[in-house]
């Protein structure tokens, strides 16, 4: 097998390989050099550049609950917790998207399409926008 066969050396033979010509010139050196330090990197670096992986935070420590989740939560139960027990009973919930299912069908046919559920998005963001825009700037 000559040094330039495409099949996979084992390490000592790839050593030998580059080193055979160590004693020729110093620009061989250099090379071997250069080479060997690029296979090591290439074969280790992706150890030298790993991220350390972060431990899952705890469930249900509020120091590390997140804020805007913590904010849906809390509008959800604003808006279908009726009667105040901090719980949405199955009849909250569904009278809260029968609500919602009326506010989309606008023209009352029984049904949504997509163009409805469309129609619904597009004037609630614009709604919202209007709402960010009238909110002086902190």
């Amino acid at each position: 097998m000559n040094r330039f066969s495409t099949s996979v050396a084992n390490p000592a033979e790839v050593c030998l390989i580059l080193t055979a010509g160590w004693r020729k010139s110093k620009m061989a050196r250099l090379n071997t050099i250069i080479i060997l330090v690029g296979v090591v990197l290439m074969v280790y670096g992706g150890f030298l550049f790993a991220q350390t992986q972060q431990p899952p935070p705890s469930r249900g420590a509020p120091e590390e609950r997140d804020p805007r989740m913590e904010q849906a939560i809390e509008g959800m139960f604003r808006q279908m917790d009726t009667n105040h027990d901090n719980r949405i009973s199955k009849s909250e919930w569904m009278a809260f998207n029968e609500k919602q299912f009326d506010r989309i069908d606008r023209n009352h046919k029984g049904y949504i399409t997509r163009d409805d559920v469309r129609a619904d998005m597009m004037a609630r963001m614009r709604a919202q926008r209007q709402q960010e825009r009238a909110r002086p700037p902190e």
